[in-house]
């Protein structure tokens, strides 16, 4: 039978060899933003409160998170579904990389890490208003957490604008 040192040996093995495993065999979701015929101005245009936004159907239906992050927050801006009727449209990806099975079995830890980039474009003049990018490791929340931190990043934009 085996010592206790060859078989934990033997454990810390499995443990590098599986972590590095899945980490090197999993697809990324994130599929790269549809691109125009012009790269897209950055400007330093102001995000007015009660601003009219269209969310753009995002990968895994972040748009939804974001949304809820904008209620709780308490954002000063009004989500349309309607595309027509909106003066900035926010869109993005998003990507969740959930626990493998050693983080669960070794850490006792069911946590995800979530990684999100959103911009909004004033649809009038084609200008990036506002652009962020949120990486929450170890999330206990997922999405919601995300969500949260982009609708409290859009409201600082909109009050930095009166200041």
């Amino acid at each position: 039978m085996p010592s206790k040192r060859v078989f934990l040996a033997l454990l810390v093995c499995l443990f590098i060899v599986g972590t590095g495993l899945a980490q090197e065999s999993k697809p990324s979701n994130l599929t790269p933003a549809p691109t125009n015929d012009k790269a897209p101005v950055i400007t330093e245009e102001a995000l007015p409160a009660g601003a009219r936004i269209f969310l753009a159907p995002m990968p895994n239906g972040f748009e939804t998170y974001v949304v809820a992050g904008l209620e709780k927050k308490k954002v000063p801006v009004v989500v349309v579904i309607d595309r027509d009727k909106a003066d900035y449209e926010l869109s993005g990806v998003s990507d969740s990389d959930r626990a493998g099975w050693a983080k669960m079995l070794f850490l006792g830890s069911q946590q995800t890490n979530e990684t999100a980039s959103i911009k909004i474009v004033n649809l009038k003049t084609g200008n990036v208003v506002f652009a962020y990018s949120v990486n929450k490791t170890n999330s206990v929340r997922g999405k919601q957490s995300a969500g949260e931190a982009v609708a409290k990043h859009i409201n600082e934009k909109i009050e930095n604008r009166y200041h």
